[in-house]
């Protein structure tokens, strides 16, 4: 399973994080300067970077596309005050998180109302982790299609922080020293919230019979 993997090789995460934090800080310059064309790299980049963060506070599939738009609109008008003293990829991630907390502050503020959805087939769009293999096998589709159900069932039942983490560490796959970056938190506080958020993600994929079902 994804959550018990072994860690990734040290030394090529940070010439990894090295590269990116330099073409982050290009592009970044470039679309401050109006090029559209660097921005929209960005936008292409971080789009479902962005839809993690907010899902992961927001927990509503089209709140989530709402309030990315917000972030990205954000983003349009502030980028000419990234200076590189961060990580992109942090600094951006504070932009969508405060978007995001903004946009349930609002919610709150709003008359409750009630929507009646219709297909839900692509619940999970927000955090997929696609499987292209399985394209021309629509059993195995099925298969994939519940299995991701109830994962990710059990990831929108764990706290915020446990949420959060799991979906920067094992969804989108930031390192430890990006996480550390982005939330503040020295390297040994994020692999120990990391422990126990996967130690509480496995026991509600237990209490689901995720390991008993038959996926295979």
């Amino acid at each position: 399973m994804w959550f018990f993997s072994l860690p990734a090789d040290e030394e090529k995460e940070k010439n990894n994080i090295s590269e990116t934090k330099t073409e982050d800080f290009v592009l970044a310059k470039d679309a401050s300067n109006g090029d559209v064309n660097a921005f929209e790299k960005i936008v292409r980049k971080y789009e479902k970077y962005v839809c993690a963060v907010v899902y992961s506070v927001l927990r509503d599939r089209e709140e989530t596309f709402d309030a990315s738009q917000e972030v990205f609109l954000k983003l349009y008008h502030s980028i000419g005050s990234f200076k590189g003293e961060s990580s992109f990829s942090s600094w951006l991630y504070r932009i969508a998180k405060n978007c995001a907390l903004d946009f349930a502050r609002k919610k709150k503020e709003r008359p409750l109302s009630l929507t009646v959805r219709g297909d839900d087939d692509d619940d999970s769009k927000v955090l997929d982790v696609s499987d292209d293999s399985e394209k021309n096998n629509p059993e195995k589709a099925l298969i994939i299609k519940e299995r991701k159900t109830l994962l990710y069932e059990a990831i929108s039942e764990l706290s915020d922080e446990h949420r959060e983490i799991i979906i920067l560490r094992d969804i989108n796959g930031y390192s430890y020293s990006e996480i550390s970056d982005m939330l503040s938190l020295e390297e040994g506080t994020v692999k120990s919230r990391l422990f126990r958020a996967r130690s509480a993600l496995r026991e509600k994929l237990i209490a689901k019979n995720y390991f008993q079902r038959n996926f295979l």
